[in-house]
């Protein structure tokens, strides 16, 4: 079944967006009565359309949100493609929240008049990734921020780090013991992180961390973790 975030609830009927009426009735090709899955406040259910294709009555609960600890990643402004790929892959994996990072060595560039625009197709691409794996929660995306305005506010801050000395291999970083903790995660762009901005993100509390010994594309770092940590919980 297809899965959609629903605006508005009115006794047992939910209702969506108007932006979904063409998938619904285009792309799906759904008619009135056909089961769909909506999503509202953190719980979602079986519905079957009404004739207007936007509105649906519950049948039953399918699934709540459980309570889950918070995945944050700092991804560095990529071009078009390496974003969508992290975003809709990194949402199907479980990453709680996106923030995209301005690097010292980032190749693609965006002017701050275009932010906003930017933000608004990278969540829609959260969106419809999101549906597909049927989450229920939509990770967040707000903001583009530079280097120095990052945070290590977590319990574990983990920095992808090509060193190879000084440096923790993730297996040690991540364990039994912290993957419930809030984990953010911080990698370089295609040129990598520079040595200022990587020590300044250790003095900032994040733990220069090994991801063994082949270097990995950009896009494939979070991908890693976030396996790594759905993995083990799953286990």
């Amino acid at each position: 079944m297809q899965q959609y975030f629903s605006v508005s609830k009115k006794d047992n009927t939910l209702y969506l967006n108007n932006d979904e009426l063409n998938h619904i009735k285009n792309v799906m090709r759904m008619k009135e009565n056909d089961e769909v899955i909506i999503v509202y406040e953190d719980k979602s259910y079986i519905c079957t359309l009404n004739k207007d294709l936007l509105s649906a009555n519950i049948k039953e609960e399918f699934k709540s949100l459980k309570d889950s600890s918070k995945f944050i990643v700092y991804v560095p402004l990529l071009s078009e493609d390496k974003m969508s790929f992290i975003l809709q892959h990194g949402t199907e994996l479980g990453i709680t929240d996106f923030i995209v990072v301005e690097y010292e060595h980032c190749k693609y560039k965006l002017p701050k008049k275009d932010y906003e625009k930017k933000l608004t197709r990278w969540n829609k691409i959260i969106k419809e990734a999101s549906e597909q794996s049927y989450r229920i929660k939509k990770p967040s995306l707000e903001k583009i921020i530079n280097v120095k305005d990052i945070e290590s506010i977590c319990n574990v801050n983990i920095l992808c780090s090509l060193d190879k000395s000084n440096v923790k291999h993730i297996c040690k970083v991540l364990t039994s013991k912290n993957l419930n903790d809030t984990i953010s995660l911080v990698f370089g762009p295609e040129g990598g992180l520079s040595k200022s901005e990587e020590e300044m993100l250790v003095k900032k509390g994040f733990i220069k961390t090994s991801l063994g010994e082949n270097v990995l594309r950009t896009e494939t770092v979070p991908l890693m973790i976030a396996s790594i940590i759905k993995y083990l919980k799953e286990e």
